[in-house]
């Protein structure tokens, strides 16, 4: 009888543990991407170097995210994810400065306050075939033709500071978002405040996204220029299944300097066996009478469900003859 009724208490504790779990959960994951790389330079500063370098192919983080039933279909959930450099072992910038967030979601879509990645970062990241990385056409030119002012959001490797945003639920494949980078100083040297929208359809094969952005800053540093910005982005993409094809445009307006910084890129993923595929990229941007084209090329093969190898290569051509060459191979792994 006495050991019936042990049998019946670990049975009802087994239950409630495991009803204890499906009500909450704590997820440890992350990518370590790390490469040999060889970049030769001509009239860069710099010269030649061969190295150990991080996020060539993919960006590199660790991250922990988590959710609790509330009841009613409401859920409590948080993120923290920090982007780090594999070949120092250093986190980049604050810790956590790819996101960290605390929001509600439910039937209504997702609220969440924080810092999180800007929705001109996870566009570019759907729609190029090297998503936030070293060989993204997109993201590395914007910063080779440089930007006057404050911030231009077609740095889309950013995270928004002081962040309120939403997320919609799915509409037949129709979402939308927003997103308010709040301005948290109201002195004159924080000209501080951006506000973004975006619309985004996914059905089968197609994938569609339009990002547009009101920014000025979007941390609560002192901006040297109190310049607006006014940005958007444009992508695109359809699976044939030979060919996965990307296409992005998007421009960002510079009030300062009455000009704009134009950038555009088409890309595809084309599998060569079960296991891999190449990842073809071409982009220019432009800003006045500067720019810079890029040419991307990688194959990128799975070694096991988490461990795959690569080898890539990276030709850009700026103006003044300020050209740069990268040739790396690479392992990462997700976890």
């Amino acid at each position: 009888m006495f050991a019936k009724k042990n049998l019946i208490a670990v049975a009802a504790l087994a239950t409630l543990a495991v009803s204890a779990q499906a009500q909450s959960s704590v997820t440890l994951y992350g990518n370590l991407d790390v490469a040999v790389a060889h970049t030769k330079n001509e009239n860069f500063v710099d010269g030649s170097v061969t190295g150990v370098e991080s996020s060539i192919l993919t960006e590199s983080f660790f991250g922990l995210k988590g959710q609790e039933d509330l009841g009613g279909g409401l859920k409590a959930i948080f993120k923290l994810e920090a982007p780090i450099a594999v070949d120092t072992g250093a986190a980049n910038s604050n810790l956590f400065s790819k996101n960290a967030y605390v929001g509600l979601a439910g039937d209504f879509g997702t609220v969440k306050l924080g810092n999180q990645e800007s929705l001109f970062k996870t566009a570019q990241a759907a729609y190029n075939p090297f998503g936030t990385s070293v060989l993204s056409p997109v993201q590395t030119l914007t910063g080779v033709v440089g930007t006057v002012g404050t911030v231009s959001t077609l740095d889309l490797t950013s995270s928004w500071n002081n962040t309120i945003g939403y997320e919609s639920s799915n509409f037949g494949g129709l979402t939308f978002a927003v997103q308010h980078s709040a301005r948290e100083n109201s002195t004159g040297a924080y000209n501080g405040g951006a506000t973004a929208a975006s619309v985004n359809y996914s059905a089968g094969a197609l994938g569609l996204s339009a990002v547009y952005g009101d920014v000025r800053s979007t941390t609560n540093a002192p901006a040297a220029v109190a310049e607006r910005n006014r940005t958007w982005l444009l992508g695109a993409s359809y699976d044939f299944g030979v060919v996965k094809a990307f296409a992005q445009y998007g421009q960002d307006k510079l009030e300062s300097i009455d000009d704009k910084v134009k950038v555009w890129q088409i890309g595809a993923i084309v599998p060569v066996t079960a296991a891999g595929g190449v990842h073809a990229s071409y982009g220019q941007a432009k800003l006045d009478d500067t720019k810079a084209k890029q040419f991307s090329l990688a194959y990128h093969h799975s070694l096991s469900k988490r461990t795959s190898a690569y080898a890539g290569l990276a030709v850009i051509d700026a103006d003044a003859d300020e050209n740069q060459t990268t040739v790396a191979v690479g392992v990462r792994h997700a976890f």
